[in-house]
This record gives structure tokens, C-alpha cells and sequence, in this order.
């Protein structure tokens, strides 16, 4: 008896993931919960297992292919016994149950339905103009204009980058976490209204602070930066909290998020992750410098799993030591402001009327102009800037 194996939702609102690896091929017999593919989801390379036991007779594709939830994963003629059999009847409930879910509600007269099938438009894609998010005939034809100007520019896209290459020229897929870097940061700029602030921090205090931690900690311990700005980032959160939020377009909600898990962008071989250190706000400096070494090297290992990347509330990113002055990131979408830290650098500046060398840090901020306004953000700034400037407020914090 053959059994369909669907691609469950294993995170956040999963749709869809990509095959990375398989690891078993058609006619290869296997036990159950044994690995059979890699997969890419939009926070991390997940293990897949099959829930039975049995012989492949089929696989949804070819490496670098997607597969949407619900779809078939693998198929394969199963072996029973008993408690596979239990296994898999609990499989299939979840599948019958995940079908079963109610589709997104359209509200639309009989003629515009009719029409939309003539037009063979999905009319669940479209958002609707009038009242009560009702759909027109006139929302369908905007939606095919709009669809008309996208194919048309990809086709003029595609000639033109066809017309400046050559055989000489090396092609590298777009797969893989790259792939789904790419589309995170296009949803994110083609959803919330961008505005960037620049600024500049005098750390110097920080940086003698940090030097003396460092000659009494355990040379085990890793201390960077980093801590530092990420309990200076938790405070302002917290008198600032619409800086801690997600907009639901939905419901028309914006959403104060009362935890303060804190994304760190980190950069690795193969693309750019961002595990979150989850309640900074109860973990002192020391516990989030060991927390943080630890992602890193998991980071760096290709060893994150979906728990260390999901529920960020806030994320904070960094070009280095040989990073830019300044950068205008993108946000970490559906966050609504991300704040990036970059060089610490010795220049001259004025204090009281004297011209002194000060170890100066480039900041930025980046903001959803739909949630946050130009003042909010420069207030947020400051109320950072107040601890980092002067990190003794930060010994005044049992965590």
C-alpha cells in the first residue's frame, strides 16, 4: 500500500521550502524516521524524516526545487506493523486536519467571481478596494495590469542581462539560503516604507569599561561590543516600545510585542543569519557574551536549528571592524526597525570647546515609516546613545 509523505508547516507560517539534499533516491528502502532530505526554510536547513517505514517509489524533485506545504515530499510502498500503523494514522489526521483549514475569505459578487475564472485569476490574491475589503471588477483588471508590467519587465530584464553576458562569464545558481535571503529582503523592502537615520556615539568610556572587564573575566569568555549595545537596545525598547512591535495589515493592528528577544545578524559562508537571544532584558552581559559565542559558532557550523531563529522581536546588525562608517540596513521583516552598529574609530571632536581624541562608533537606524515617525526614532536613538556613552548605567542592572 502506498503512502504520500506531505511537506508539513515545521515553523512561523511556513509555505513553502526548497530541496537542499537528498539523501535517498527511488527504490531505496528505508526505516522509519529515517533522514531522508535537507530542506530550506526562511529561517534555517531543516532534517526531514519519513514517518514510515517502506520501499521509494517516488520524490517531489530534484535538488534546488521547491515544494509547497501540503505537497508530496516522498512516496513510498510502505511496510506495517503495529505502532507504524499508529504513527502513521496520527500522520495522516494531520494532513486530513491542515487540509481542512478554511482558505482566506474573499468577499465578492457572483459576476466578479465569474469573472475572475474567466480570467483564470486566483481572486484569493487579490486584495480588495471597497468596503469591507469587497473585490471589484476593476481590482481584477488592475491586478492584470500590474501583472502585464511584471512579465514585461522581466522579459526586458532578462534580454538586456542575456545581451551583457558571455560564455566566459560564471553563472551560480540562486538556491539555497541565498535564495531565500534574496526574496526575505525583497518582501521587506517592497512592504514597509523605509527611512533610515545616521548617527554617532562617543564610546570611549565603553571601550575602557570593556578592557577592564576583559583583564578580569576568564580568558574563556568572549566579551565583544556586542552585549554591551544589545542590554543598551533592550532598555530603550522598553521606553520605546513601538519599536518592539509588528504591524498585522490584516486585522490593522500594530502589535507591542512585552518580550525582548533580540536578532543578531551574523555572517557566514554561506549568507547572512540572524539567531535571537531570547529575554535579553533577564540575562546579564556575561550570559549574553556566552550565548552569543555560542550562536556564532553554531552559526558558522551550519548547526542553528528553527528554535535558535524563531520569535526575534528586534534585530541588530553589524558591518565589522573593517565595515563602512555608516549603512542603511534593511529590516528584518516583519520587525519594524532594525538598528545597525559599525566601526569604533579614534578621531578628533569637539567636547567643551576642545579638540580631544574619542573613540567614536557610526550608528544607524532603519524604520517602518507606517509604524514609526522621523521624531520617535531620534528619541530612541538618544535613549541608546545615554547607556552606551555611559556604560556605568548598566552595572546599576542586576541582569
Amino acid at each position: 500500500m502506498s503512502y504520500e509523505f506531505k511537506l508539513p508547516d515545521i515553523g512561523e507560517g511556513l509555505h513553502e521550502a526548497e530541496i537542499i539534499k537528498w539523501f535517498v533516491s527511488v527504490g531505496d528502502k528505508v526505516k522509519q524516521d529515517e533522514l531522508i532530505a535537507e530542506i530550506q526554510t526562511d529561517k534555517a536547513v531543516v532534517e526531514m524524516t519519513t514517518p514510515v517505514a517502506g520501499k521509494i517509489i517516488a520524490l517531489a524533485g530534484e535538488e534546488g526545487d521547491v515544494v509547497k506545504v501540503g505537497e508530496m515530499l516522498i512516496t513510498l510502498e510502505r511496510e506495517t506493523n503495529f505502532s507504524q500503523n499508529v504513527h502513521t494514522k496520527k500522520s495522516e489526521q494531520t494532513q486530513l486536519n491542515n487540509e481542512k483549514r478554511s482558505p482566506k475569505r474573499v468577499i465578492a459578487a457572483p459576476v466578479v467571481r465569474k469573472r475572475a475564472r474567466e480570467l483564470g485569476i486566483d481572486i484569493t490574491k487579490i486584495l480588495g478596494s471597497a468596503k469591507g475589503g469587497r473585490i471589484t471588477i476593476e481590482d481584477l483588471e488592475e491586478f492584470i495590469r500590474e501583472k502585464d508590467k511584471k512579465e514585461t519587465l522581466g522579459l526586458s530584464i532578462g534580454s538586456h542581462l542575456e545581451a551583457f553576458t558571455s560564455k566566459e562569464d560564471e553563472r551560480i545558481p540562486l538556491k539555497g539560503l541565498r535564495k531565500r535571503i534574496a526574496e526575505k529582503m525583497v518582501q521587506s523592502k517592497y512592504t514597509a516604507p523605509h527611512v533610515s537615520g545616521l548617527d554617532e556615539f562617543d564610546v570611549t568610556k565603553l571601550v575602557l569599561l570593556r578592557k577592564q572587564l576583559l583583564e578580569q573575566l576568564d580568558s574563556n569568555i568572549k566579551l565583544t561590543y556586542l552585549p554591551f549595545i544589545i542590554k543598551a537596545v533592550t532598555k530603550a525598547l522598553k521606553e520605546h516600545p513601538y519599536f518592539n512591535a509588528t504591524l498585522n495589515e490584516e486585522n490593522n493592528e500594530i502589535i507591542l510585542k512585552k518580550r525582548y528577544n533580540i536578532g543578531i545578524a551574523i555572517a557566514t559562508k554561506q549568507g547572512l543569519v540572524v539567531p535571537v537571544i531570547k529575554h535579553a532584558d533577564q540575562k546579564s552581559i556575561v550570559e549574553i557574551a556566552v550565548e552569543l559565542e555560542e550562536l556564532s559558532r553554531k552559526a558558522h557550523e551550519q548547526k542553528l536549528t528553527l528554535s535558535d531563529m524563531q520569535d526575534g522581536t528586534f534585530t541588530i546588525t553589524s558591518t565589522g571592524m573593517r565595515g563602512g562608517w555608516f549603512a542603511t540596513p534593511i529590516i528584518n521583516y516583519p520587525e519594524v526597525a532594525i538598528f545597525g552598529v559599525h566601526a569604533i574609530k579614534r578621531r578628533p571632536v569637539v567636547v567643551d570647546d576642545e579638540i580631544v581624541i574619542r573613540d567614536m562608533m557610526g550608528v544607524s537606524i532603519t524604520f517602518d515609516h507606517r509604524v514609526i515617525d522621523g521624531e520617535p526614532s531620534g528619541r530612541f536613538m538618544e535613549s541608546i546613545a545615554k547607556v552606551l556613552e555611559n556604560p556605568e548605567l548598566l552595572m546599576l542592572d542586576v541582569k
